[in-house]
């Protein structure tokens, strides 16, 4: 008797986890692509007093959270794995639609041709298709640019 009860036990054990995993792959699969947005702009929320923050109102923007950094790992040859990071400063949204914002640094400043903004800010593009596009916020000049990638079609 005391093994049919274990089975039974186990037999439902088992069929809890398995209900457990099928609803979370159903909503892993239904879930909005913006939510992954959305959990990032939860993490940080941007300072009262921050100066770019206040730009990005006064242009309608919204900051939602700042300062964010997204691991990666990088192997060349089939050696170890090195760590390093990416940098962005801000997401922001306006009108329901969201935007990586990366401000500019006078050390750093930024090469506007097409060339220079597709090494720069194109890994930002792919990484989170989601977004609408990066905002280039120059502090010093209180400008916002707006930049977006559009995968053209043609021929080599």
């Amino acid at each position: 008797m005391a093994r049919f009860g274990d089975g039974l036990i186990f037999a439902a054990a088992v069929a809890a986890i398995l209900w457990w995993l099928w609803r979370r792959f159903r909503h892993w699969l239904h879930e909005p692509p913006s939510s992954r947005l959305r959990r990032l702009a939860r993490d940080s929320a941007p300072d009262d007093d921050d100066e770019a923050a206040a730009l990005l109102r006064e242009h309608g923007y919204e900051a939602l959270s700042g300062k964010h950094r997204i691991p990666l790992g990088v192997s060349v040859d089939d050696g170890p794995y090195e760590a390093t990071r990416l940098y962005f400063d801000y997401i922001a949204s306006k009108d329901e639609r969201y935007y990586l914002v990366k401000l500019e640094r006078p050390r750093q400043p930024m090469d506007w041709t097409a060339s220079g903004i597709r090494e720069r800010l194109l890994v930002y593009a792919l990484l989170f298709p989601e977004c609408e596009g990066v905002i280039v916020a120059d502090m010093r000049d209180r400008t916002l640019r707006t930049v977006k990638f559009k995968i053209e079609e043609g021929k080599e």
